[in-house]
């Protein structure tokens, strides 16, 4: 089978046609019944775009690399994560929720005096190796919300992991590959959970939020 050039998604966090896999990847990552395809030509993609054909559940392919996206994943907990940063210290909070019920949560401040430079994106990644090693003592699956892209772009490979700290990241986000899936949130909007994250990794450093 020839090289996917493009991929069509269906039905994802967004649909629509894309030109490389990482955008695909993250439209229909952790999406239940997502349905995508790749193709090896533009005009092939844009005619299964538009003929309206259903394939619920996910369209499998050859590809090893529409293998990455498991369309119908099930997981065991929904988990917040969050970082925040003040004089020159990071922290994180993160917390596990079943059936809109917070049942675990945490945080604390970094200890890596040399990640600081990354300010809070230190914390954001601090939360999610904490929350990982967590679901992986649990034997759990999970589901990540976090409000920093990079959090699942670094993993994906759509953002290029450039320093040894999101390199590190990387490297093990992919040891426990298959015990987690992301999805994007927007910070400061007023999601319960997101907000809650928020004031745990600021309470680490002693900051009263409101």
């Amino acid at each position: 089978m020839g090289k996917k050039n493009f991929y069509v998604v269906k039905e994802g966090y967004k649909k629509g046609l894309f030109d490389n896999w990482p955008d695909c990847q993250a439209a229909v990552k952790g999406y239940k019944g997502a349905v995508f395809k790749g193709f090896e030509t533009k005009a092939e993609a844009l005619a299964w775009k538009d003929d309206g054909e259903d394939q619920k559940g996910g369209v499998k392919t050859n590809s090893s690399e529409d293998k990455v996206c498991e369309a119908n994943w099930e997981y065991d907990y929904d988990v917040y994560t969050d970082g925040s940063y003040r004089n020159g210290k990071y922290s994180f909070g993160y917390v596990f929720v079943k059936e809109g019920q917070v049942v675990f949560e945490a945080n604390g401040a970094g200890e890596n005096h040399e990640a600081a430079v990354m300010r809070n994106v230190a914390g954001e990644i601090a939360a999610v190796i904490h929350a990982v090693k967590k679901a992986k003592s649990l034997n759990a699956k999970i589901r990540i919300y976090h409000d920093y892209s990079g959090i699942a772009h670094w993993v994906t490979g759509a953002w290029k992991a450039k320093n040894k700290f999101t390199q590190a990241y990387v490297t093990f986000m992919k040891e426990y590959q298959g015990l987690y899936t992301f999805e994007k949130v927007a910070g400061h909007s007023g999601n319960r959970f997101n907000d809650y994250v928020d004031r745990l990794a600021k309470e680490a450093l002693g900051i009263n939020s409101k």
